[in-house]
């Protein structure tokens, strides 16, 4: 069953309109779907031009006569709000940068998940942790193990003795 929609003047005006105004290239490529579709071009033309399959032209059609601009918009999650403040990173940022852990060697994301949880009374994953360091500008390096067995003075002999022979 084929849905005919009603197409005038006045709404393709509006999708126009909507075109130039619209920031987000999600919502900008539904658009533009919706634009070609009722400038007289068909479905599967639309979707080739696109290089997208003729279900996306087909849900950016629908949605937009349905619910109008509304319906076209970003339906992702997007960024999870923190459930830090922003006083709260900084104060972690500061921390983090100027003092050491008392019982480990250095900073690794279950220590600063403890930290997290006693300090603020927030639960992350470990994983999670690790974003908030990017956000925060903090770099993380992991840990490479030195041989014990190695001794500077040892090496620069030898590197003596090879520039001698």
């Amino acid at each position: 069953m084929r849905i005919r929609y009603e197409i005038n003047e006045e709404i393709k005006v509006e999708v126009k309109a909507y075109l130039k105004r619209e920031r987000s290239v999600v919502v900008k490529e539904r658009l533009t779907a919706v634009h070609m579709y009722i400038n007289g071009m068909i479905q599967s033309e639309v979707a080739k031009a696109l290089g997208r399959n003729r279900g996306f032209v087909i849900r950016a059609v629908k949605n937009y006569f349905k619910e109008g601009i509304e319906g076209l918009s970003e339906q992702r999650g997007g960024d999870r709000r923190s459930e830090l403040t922003v006083e709260q990173r900084e104060e972690l940022a500061y921390i983090i940068n100027n003092t050491y852990p008392i019982n480990a060697k250095g900073w690794d994301g279950a220590i600063i998940v403890d930290l997290i949880e006693h300090r603020y009374g927030v639960s992350y994953h470990r994983e999670s942790v690790y974003h908030i360091l990017r956000k925060l500008n903090i770099s993380y390096k992991k840990a490479k193990k030195a041989d014990p067995k190695k001794s500077e003075q040892k090496i620069e002999e030898w590197k003596k003795d090879i520039k001698k022979a």
